[in-house]
């Protein structure tokens, strides 16, 4: 198997920052995923010059080691949702989500951004009885609240090119993108505005001492701003004790295997599709090779609490043979890349918006596998929320790390 431990996303590289030594800033922005450079974005668009991007080993960022969904929700159904919450605060969620996803949709289309982009829904599939009575509640409830959702039967699946499932739930705003595409692209545009960025920049510590934030770096020694924006993800964890104290976000290893391009098997379903409550998820790329994830839930531990980016061969060979299952494919699969990405479960399953333990510092984090769809529209949640401006009151209650200590 050739690339393996590389997503096939990277086969465009990411772009990296100078490696010269960095210098202060107004506000230095610590991780170069998506939620970073989405920050910076955005905070540009607030109308603030003097920001420094650090990265440290980009390449392993999980915006880079995702499965290029943009989808309406949280890591809940809306069945789920709703029972845990409420159907009111469920409705909210809802539509801040998809808000969220509407944000990367329009940036692309502000800027020009040549992302793969394309809204043509998202198909949840059941694999038992019990799933298919939870997708039908969630239809249900979707459309009493006005979000467009519809049942799809397991005979239509089964011409969809699907096997051995249930019914399904399609919703049509869902979306789909090339990751790399969309932080590089985004990223040209704040580099066009003035943004500094060097990489090979490792943070080992976050601090306020007095009126500043000191960053301690690994080989430049300390470095001084205003304010910081720790956009880490599963890694921040390593970079402040506040993560850790409190343990609002847990490292968690997601695992995806991409064919080689099949040459004759068209597949009808080329939008994002999930099965199993969102435990595998897969799409098909521009050049029609079956990209697919998960399946960590069939595992010991469940890969939590790890930092490693090997190959796990078990969850490996699982995706293989969920794929023989639960596809009917008219041609033998080729696995060309194989590769993980650590991520980051969040304690209450929502994002982290909003300062720490300071007020000087911020974070943008713990996605719990849905960063794709969140970090962009987070980031300028927090870029309202540094710059004193209102945000949504959902906000506040779901998302605020300081509420959850």
């Amino acid at each position: 198997m050739s690339g393996y431990s590389h997503p096939y996303w990277l086969e465009i590289p990411a772009l990296k920052g100078s490696l010269d030594q960095p210098r202060d800033a107004e506000i230095i922005v610590i991780g170069s995923g998506l939620s970073g450079v989405s920050t910076v974005y955005w905070l540009q668009e607030k109308g603030y010059t003097d920001i420094l991007l650090v990265d440290y080993e980009a390449e392993n960022a999980a915006s880079f080691r995702n499965c290029g969904h943009i989808l309406y929700g949280t890591v809940e159904s809306m069945q789920a949702l709703t029972a845990l919450h409420g159907e009111e605060i469920a409705r909210k969620l809802w539509a801040l989500s998809i808000d969220i996803c509407h944000e990367v949709r329009d940036t692309i289309l502000r800027h020009k951004i040549e992302a793969q982009y394309k809204q043509d829904g998202y198909l949840v599939i059941a694999i038992d009885e019990s799933e298919e009575r939870e997708i039908q509640q969630s239809i249900a409830l979707l459309n009493k609240n006005g979000f467009g959702s519809e049942y799809v039967s397991r005979e239509k699946l089964e011409k969809m090119g699907f096997r051995n499932v249930h019914g399904a739930r399609f919703e049509p705003g869902s979306a789909q993108a090339h990751p790399t595409l969309f932080r590089n692209g985004l990223l040209e545009v704040c580099l066009k505005r003035g943004l500094r960025y060097h990489s090979g920049v490792k943070v080992t510590a976050v601090d306020e001492v007095r009126d500043r934030v000191r960053l301690t770096t690994i080989p430049w020694g300390d470095l001084s701003c205003d304010a910081a924006v720790i956009a880490a993800n599963a890694y921040s964890p390593l970079l402040s004790d506040f993560f850790a104290k409190h343990r609002l976000v847990e490292p968690f290893r997601g695992q995806l295997i991409t064919s080689k391009p099949l040459k004759n098997h068209k597949f009808p379903v080329r939008y994002p599709h999930s099965f199993d409550h969102g435990y595998e998820y897969a799409i098909i790329t521009e050049d029609n090779r079956l990209m697919i994830g998960g399946w960590r839930n069939r595992t010991e531990g469940g890969e939590i609490g790890i930092y490693d980016i090997g190959v796990n061969p078990l969850v490996e060979q699982g995706l293989k043979d969920f794929v023989e299952t639960y596809y009917a494919l008219s041609e033998e699969v080729e696995w060309e890349f194989s590769w993980s990405g650590i991520m980051a479960a969040s304690k209450t399953g929502f994002p982290f918006i909003g300062p720490t333990d300071s007020q000087r510092i911020f974070t943008c984090s713990g996605y719990t596998g849905h960063g794709f769809s969140w970090a962009h529209g987070s980031a300028k949640i927090l870029a309202d929320i540094i710059n004193g401006d209102p945000v949504p009151d959902i906000i506040r209650e779901k998302c605020n790390p300081r509420y959850f200590q």
